[in-house]
């Protein structure tokens, strides 16, 4: 009995993964900026692939670190950096995005605790189409355009 459980188990894990990949959606290199205690919000970037054959709209994300997850793009504005929120975000089919610093990016609002270099924040993607695909973000520090030189502004929708 205990065998048939097991086997069930391990055919369910793999339809979970076949769903997931359903979407063609599949997060490369994703990271998350430590910032220091009591951060107001933190950054998260990667890659993101869509090998389906129709445009994949990420719409959303969430995650247990942080009261709420955004879409935000920079967009310079009069010589200012400033951070827009974006409602959805549309990959090309058979295309990729590149959430980095200085243009689109995840911002983790509120974290529910300072997250320190090493350490792996489970971020949920949302999709349009009702899809969603997790993935372990690893926090590193001083990568990319540094967000304390007074020139970094949030702008909210």
């Amino acid at each position: 009995m205990m065998r048939m459980v097991r086997v069930l188990g391990l055919l369910a894990a793999g339809l979970y993964t076949a769903a997931a990949a359903a979407s063609g959606a599949v997060v490369e290199n994703p990271w998350v900026r430590e910032a220091p205690p009591m951060a107001p919000a933190l950054g998260a970037f990667m890659v993101l692939h869509n090998h389906g054959a129709a445009p994949l709209v990420l719409v959303g994300a969430e995650s247990a670190a942080a009261a709420e997850v955004q879409l935000h793009r920079t967009v310079m504005d009069g010589g200012m950096a400033r951070m827009v929120h974006q409602p959805s975000i549309e990959i090309p089919a058979h295309g990729k995005l590149e959430f980095k610093p200085g243009d689109y990016h995840l911002m983790l609002m509120q974290p529910k605790r300072a997250l320190k270099a090493g350490e792996k924040v489970d971020i949920t993607l949302k999709f349009k189409d009702g899809s969603s695909v997790p993935a372990s973000f690893e926090v590193r520090t001083g990568m990319g355009m540094p967000m304390d030189d007074g020139k970094m502004m949030h702008h909210h929708h």
